[in-house]
């Protein structure tokens, strides 16, 4: 069978392990040579005409020249004096990493409490002075290392760089202005987080599909993927928030004591597609927000010097560098004299321990509650924090498959109807469940009437990070009101 032949330029992204293409549809870029294997990678190519255009932020160029002398008196600034800051210290009262099982000790109030502290006028691993002063949009230079360290003993990229963003909302956006163009497209899975969707809308970049079910793409499927991207001059945005919330890992304890967690955490995490990443065509988007704090508001991007240098250009001229108590809190959680790279790892062990403990609760109430009805199943997920629960409509007495489209293409069910009535039950009953439709990809208008995916949206989207008496009396409301709604 002959290869598939594309005939245009498009970027590809991955959002969340799942696929987006920006198909540019007004570039004027050479066409890809398939014939050709690389030794270099032309990014330019892969620019939006708004990053082609945008030059560097005069002010943030001299302030970079200026860090590169050490006491280079800078009159040049407007930064408010230190001596001026109404605050010479922070303390951040943290789980000891030293507990057997950190977690569970930090959520009974049974274990040891460190204090790691960020001062301004003495020795810290990052000086308040630093942290509060103005800075460059790729974040300051002492937590951009920390967390390349962590990237090089967890993916081990070749040439790539860190810069710090405002989490993954703020990131991927901001990636969508740097490769895409009005009129372009791009391409995902059927479902999506519709926030990260949405933001590609005011560009006009229009969206197909992507992925809430907590699936996890297998390394087989990353390799041919990588290998397309390759073939193709296709850059991969790896947005991926849940990676380290793995479960049923089986974590070899030997190689904990010889050569420490992380190393041990390394040789069981899905592998990424930044780890495969020998010529510099992927983004990856990480974020503190469900490992740490989701108000931290603070994350990294990981890419080549190329495309690192043009979103710090971006940043510099729009947010600006992300906030100094995050940068102070993660440089001190990351440095000596907090947990270290390691202690992190060991709290990301027993994080996962914990979320798995209570995936297997939900799973057991869900098939007590709600399974045994036949009214509705799910699939243990391996990572992430929801359960993506099918409806099985095709057992209600009003289900039905003899709809006319009112569009082309359109839905011939009343699938969506239905669903949205149950949800509102659900509602009525005190119970709040995220309805696939949710997930589906809208136009700038905000419609999805007119996609085949209405016949589709008979899932719903559950949580169980909650506590246990959470999933408990969710799950039993769930169940009660699913035989209720089935039963007329």
């Amino acid at each position: 069978m002959p290869p598939i032949q594309y005939p245009w330029n498009f970027n590809l992204l991955s959002c969340a392990h799942n696929m987006v293409f920006l198909p540019s549809t007004t570039s004027t870029a050479p066409t890809v040579d398939t014939g050709l294997k690389r030794s270099h990678v032309d990014f330019t190519r892969h620019l939006s005409s708004e990053a082609r255009a945008r030059l560097p932020n005069p002010i943030k160029s001299i302030w970079k020249v200026a860090q590169v002398k050490a006491g280079t008196i800078n009159m040049g600034n407007g930064d408010p004096h230190h001596t001026l800051y109404p605050i010479c210290e922070m303390n951040f009262v943290v789980p000891s990493i030293d507990e057997h099982d950190p977690v569970q000790s930090w959520r009974s109030g049974t274990g040891e409490q460190n204090i790691i502290a960020s001062y301004k006028d003495d020795p810290c691993t990052l000086s308040l002075r630093t942290a509060f002063a103005y800075g460059a949009g790729a974040g300051l230079q002492k937590v951009r290392d920390a967390l390349a360290d962590l990237n090089d003993r967890i993916h081990s990229p070749p040439n790539h760089t860190v810069s710090l963003s405002l989490g993954n909302a703020d990131a991927l956006t901001k990636c969508f202005r740097l490769l895409g163009d009005p009129g372009d497209s791009f391409l995902c899975e059927e479902f999506t987080f519709s926030a990260m969707t949405n933001a590609a809308l005011p560009w006009a970049l229009n969206g197909c599909s992507q992925n809430p079910t907590g699936s996890t793409l297998s390394l087989e499927r990353r390799q041919q993927i990588y290998q397309i991207a390759h073939d193709w001059d296709i850059i991969i945005l790896e947005d991926d928030p849940y990676f380290f919330l793995q479960y049923d890992l089986d974590v070899n304890q030997n190689t904990i004591r010889q050569y420490g967690q992380t190393r041990a955490m390394a040789e069981v995490l899905p592998r990424s597609f930044l780890s495969m990443d020998y010529d510099g065509r992927v983004m990856r988007l990480d974020s503190f927000s469900k490992i740490v704090a989701p108000g931290m508001r603070l994350g990294w991007v990981t890419s080549n010097n190329f495309l690192a240098e043009k979103l710090d250009m971006l940043t510099d001229s729009s947010s600006q560098h992300p906030h100094g108590m995050g940068q102070a809190f993660v440089a001190e959680l990351l440095g000596s004299d907090g947990w270290g790279v390691d202690g992190f790892m060991k709290w990301i062990a027993s994080l996962c321990n914990e979320y798995q403990r209570r995936r297997d609760l939900f799973m057991d109430v869900f098939r007590q509650k709600v399974a045994v009805s036949g009214f509705a199943t799910a699939e243990v997920p391996q990572s992430g924090m929801f359960v993506w629960i099918k409806i099985n409509l095709e057992h209600h007495a009003r289900f039905s498959t003899s709809q006319t489209p009112t569009v082309p293409g359109g839905p011939t069910t009343n699938t969506a109807d239905l669903m949205d009535e149950l949800f509102k039950k659900l509602l009525d009953c005190g119970l709040v469940m995220m309805p696939a439709s949710t997930f589906a990809i809208v136009d700038r208008a905000g419609r999805t009437t007119g996609s085949h995916i209405g016949d589709r949206v008979n899932f719903f989207r559950a949580t169980f990070v909650g506590t246990d008496e959470t999933i408990r009396d969710g799950l039993t409301i769930f169940g009660r009101t699913l035989e209720e709604f089935f039963s007329f």
